[in-house]
C-alpha cells in the first residue's frame, strides 16, 4: 500500500466515523421565582434539540452533541388554578450558543426579568461569557433591556413566613420536578414536572401524594 493510498483510506474512515444519532430533546429547569404576595411563580427552562455523536465523534468522553435548536423557555404558573402559560420561548442568539444558559433575575409587578448567557466561540469562561437581559410580561413580546432594574420586588428568601406576609407560598425545584407548599406548617408537595419537549405540566392527582420536607 502506498502512502497516498494509506492517507486516503484513513481520511475515508475519519469521514465515515463523523456521524450523529437521531434527533433528541431534553429540557431542564434552571431556576424559578415566586411573585411576592401571590400564588404565581415563573420558571426558566433550558431546552435543547440535538443529535448525539457516534463513531469516532463519541471519543474520548462521549463527544459534543450537534445542536439543532437551543432555547430559553419561561412558564408562568398560577398555583391556585394550576394554569400554566408559556410566556416566552427565546432562541439562543448566535453569540450565546456555547454554554447557553437562562436565569430569572427578579420581578417588578407583572414584569419578570431574564438573563441569557453564553459565548460565541468554542470556549466559554471568564471574560468570554456574554449576557443579555430580557423583560417579559404575559401580554407582550420579550423586550431586550440594558440590565436588570435595581428596584425589583424581593421574592421570599426563607421558608418561614415573613413579618406582614399575607399570601404565603414557597416553591422548590430540581432539574425536572417542582414542589410547592402554600401553608408554612405543611410539607412540600410535588406539583409540576418538565417534559423533554420543554412543556411544563401539572402532576396528576394520583401522583401528587409524594412529599418531602
Amino acid at each position: 500500500m502506498t502512502w497516498n493510498n494509506f492517507i486516503g483510506i484513513t481520511a475515508l474512515l475519519l469521514v465515515a466515523g463523523c456521524t450523529y444519532g437521531p434527533p433528541q430533546e431534553r429540557a431542564y429547569i434552571e431556576n424559578l421565582l415566586v411573585r411576592p404576595e401571590t400564588l404565581l411563580f415563573a420558571v426558566a427552562v433550558r431546552y435543547e434539540r440535538f443529535q448525539s455523536p457516534t463513531g469516532i465523534n463519541a471519543f474520548p468522553n462521549g463527544g459534543v452533541p450537534y445542536y439543532l435548536e437551543q432555547a430559553a423557555i419561561v412558564h408562568l404558573v398560577d398555583v391556585s388554578t394550576n394554569e400554566i402559560v408559556e410566556i416566552a420561548r427565546i432562541e439562543a442568539p448566535e453569540d450565546l450558543q456555547t454554554s447557553f444558559g437562562v436565569h430569572l433575575t427578579g420581578w417588578k409587578k407583572e414584569q419578570v426579568f431574564v438573563q441569557l448567557s453564553g459565548c460565541p466561540g468554542s470556549e466559554c469562561y471568564g471574560n468570554l461569557v456574554q449576557f443579555r437581559h430580557i423583560e417579559l410580561t404575559p401580554e407582550a413580546a420579550p423586550r431586550q433591556i440594558s440590565s436588570r432594574p435595581k428596584n425589583t420586588d424581593d421574592s421570599p428568601g426563607t421558608l418561614s413566613r415573613a413579618p406582614g406576609e399575607e399570601t404565603y407560598m414557597r416553591v422548590s425545584a430540581g432539574s425536572r420536578v417542582i414542589s410547592v407548599r402554600t401553608e408554612d406548617s405543611e410539607h412540600f408537595i410535588y406539583r409540576y414536572i418538565i417534559q423533554n419537549s420543554g412543556d411544563l405540566v401539572a402532576i396528576k392527582p394520583n401522583n401528587s401524594g409524594q412529599r418531602t420536607r
